[in-house]
């Protein structure tokens, strides 16, 4: 499937303890064709924030709308539209979203880490 509409795409909120106000997209991965990666969409709410987390797989990250922080081994770092972010494997990281619009941003990750 060469092109997908980000509106056919099913978000699907998650919801478990250690995160607030993140919903998930998945628009490619191994049903689309790309059998070592997947591309999540990952919205954070205002207040939200993900796990904060660590494991041996890098994450690739692009931001498409809004701004949040990239919490890397203990240090913050502001994230804002079209900025890129690279979380490499085994480094405690969180996103967060301490401001008042939501934060959309793409994470691609090997298929071992999509959960």
């Amino acid at each position: 499937m060469p092109v997908i509409k980000h509106g056919d795409v099913k978000e699907v909120k998650i919801e478990a303890e250690g995160l607030k106000g993140v919903t998930k997209k998945v628009p490619v991965g191994k049903e689309a064709g790309w059998k070592d990666y997947t591309m999540r969409v990952f919205t954070i709410a205002p207040g939200g924030y993900t796990f904060k987390h660590k494991h041996d797989w890098e994450h690739i990250n692009h931001v498409v709308s809004g701004r949040g922080k990239l919490m890397l081994e203990g240090v913050e770092h502001e994230v804002g539209e079209k900025d890129f972010a690279f979380v490499p494997p085994n480094t405690l990281h969180q996103f967060s979203n301490p401001y008042d619009k939501p934060f959309e941003f793409i994470c691609i990750v090997p298929n071992k880490g999509e959960y």
